[in-house]
């Protein structure tokens, strides 16, 4: 191998080596980020507040919410171990709208619309309360009325809190 050949080598090892322990980096940083606080294992009683269709929805599915979950809903904030806040807001974090199209020959397009959900669980530190979790979803309007994204949320709740049960 020549010379030039040699440095072109090394230079390419170099910069693979660099990539590598970029990549580690970056990893052991995203797993950092997705720890747990430890106090939503000791969370067995929440009570709901914020966007009153999203929560009267959840309501209504208590029974399929509380089965099989360490969670169960309280009507009463005081006695709860934390507390959700549930937004809920037609359009999403960036409302699309767009114009029905026709087109000869082909179907038009309807209007997209997504749905962003999001929950936030707190709990009491003294006379405050503290955000331990939160998590946030947007879905198109066909996702959202089979199957709500508040639903989803409680979903991933509950497999946080409850060792995925």
């Amino acid at each position: 191998m020549g010379d030039a050949e040699d440095k072109f080598m090394k230079g390419n090892l170099g910069r693979l080596a660099f990539v590598l322990l970029l990549l580690t980096s970056l990893a052991a940083g995203k797993h950092k980020e997705e720890q747990l606080d430890p106090r939503l294992k000791q969370i067995h009683t929440i009570f709901l507040k914020g966007a009153f269709e999203a929560i009267r929805q959840v309501q209504a599915s208590r029974e399929d919410i509380e089965k099989d979950s360490c969670l169960k809903l309280t009507e009463d904030a005081e006695k709860a171990d934390a507390i959700i806040k549930v937004s809920y807001t037609p359009g999403g974090t960036e409302h699309i709208s767009t114009a029905a199209i026709a087109v000869p020959g082909a179907t038009s397009l309807q209007q997209i619309q997504p749905y962003h959900t999001a929950l936030e669980l707190s709990v009491r530190e003294g006379s405050k309360t503290k955000k331990i979790w939160d998590k946030h979803i947007d879905l198109d309007r066909a996702a959202q009325s089979s199957r709500a994204g508040v639903f989803r949320l409680m979903d991933l709740l509950r497999q946080d809190a409850c060792d995925g049960r």
